[in-house]
């Protein structure tokens, strides 16, 4: 869920942010909370551009814990460049799950500025004060080859976990680096951040896209960058607003889309291969498909803390 598009930074490879976007107000946010815990939603992504911008971000992760009594799943993306002490009581208070802080890099360059060393004092906020977990994300491309080995290796000082992500040109197909990349990529154990889709993953950075798959995504759904309020959303069939989604719409959705092959869309991916075929995810995973149904833990997981070092 894009909460603005607005940012404080502009890197180089993204284009998920529109300087000047104006921040989606908490009421439109709200209903559309809703409307997705009626459907049964149950992981929400708080997204931007820089979600820690809308000043009504702790009350929105409250009211999406409040869909389902706070047994669902929040997680913020974040560059974490605008995190405080206290938005962290904050998002403890309201029961976030997981924030991903955003690391392209382990020192800052000139249109990369989300470096590991930029974001530590921030780190160090959310060790000593965080109760949900928290993950270093970083996106895969041909200039974060010399931080491909780095960030993991420095992430793993501090007892974080990686998330990486597959870069996307505009259009969301992958944009390839190629044999060079995916060798390089594979000492480091990177394609693990990707879960449920990483040996397709690690097909699409050579150019195969043979692997079928199936995208539970609705089958035109598209992200406005518009700077009105009201077109920064997510848009269905018909360009219908998220609150008349209907259960009929999401079955709709359940067919094969002609953008599937080279798709780069991390969170679609992620969801789709989990459940159009968990049994195969289950077994990419090197889990026991028989235990798929297993009673689940509690969904906070507290956070993977630095050394005192």
């Amino acid at each position: 869920m894009v909460v603005t598009y607005e940012c404080n930074l502009a890197c180089a490879y993204c284009h998920e942010y529109t300087h000047g976007a104006p921040l989606v107000p908490f009421e439109v946010l709200a209903r559309r909370i809703d409307a997705l815990g009626e459907l049964g939603a149950f992981a929400f992504d708080v997204l931007g551009g820089e979600p820690l911008l809308h000043p009504d971000i702790v009350r929105l992760i409250a009211r999406i814990k409040a869909t389902r009594r706070r047994v669902n799943f929040a997680t913020i993306i974040t560059n974490a460049f605008k995190l405080t002490p206290e938005l962290v009581d904050g998002f403890n208070e309201a029961g976030l799950d997981c924030m991903q802080v955003s690391v392209d890099t382990i020192d800052p360059e000139p249109d990369l500025p989300k470096s590991l060393r930029s974001v530590l004092p921030k780190l160090g906020i959310l060790a000593s004060r965080a109760k949900f977990q928290v993950k270093i994300q970083t996106v895969l491309t041909r200039r974060q080859l010399a931080a491909l080995r780095g960030v993991p290796r420095a992430a793993g000082t501090l007892r974080l976990r990686v998330r990486v992500l597959l870069v996307a040109r505009r259009g969301r197909r992958i944009a390839i680096p190629g044999r060079a990349f995916r060798r390089a990529a594979a000492p480091a154990r990177a394609l693990s951040g990707m879960a449920f889709f990483r040996r397709h993953a690690a097909e699409m950075l050579v150019g195969d896209f043979r692997r079928p798959w199936k995208c539970l995504a609705a089958s035109n759904t598209s992200t406005s960058t518009r700077t009105d309020a009201r077109s920064i959303a997510v848009r269905w069939p018909g360009r219908r607003p998220i609150e008349s989604l209907t259960l009929a719409d999401l079955r709709a959705a359940d067919v094969h889309k002609p953008c599937e092959a080279g798709c780069a869309l991390g969170c679609v991916r992620t969801v789709s291969h989990a459940m159009a075929n968990p049994l195969a995810s289950a077994r990419d995973l090197g889990r026991d498909p028989r235990r798929l149904h297993a009673t689940p833990g509690p969904a906070t997981v507290p956070i993977e803390r630095p050394s005192p070092r």
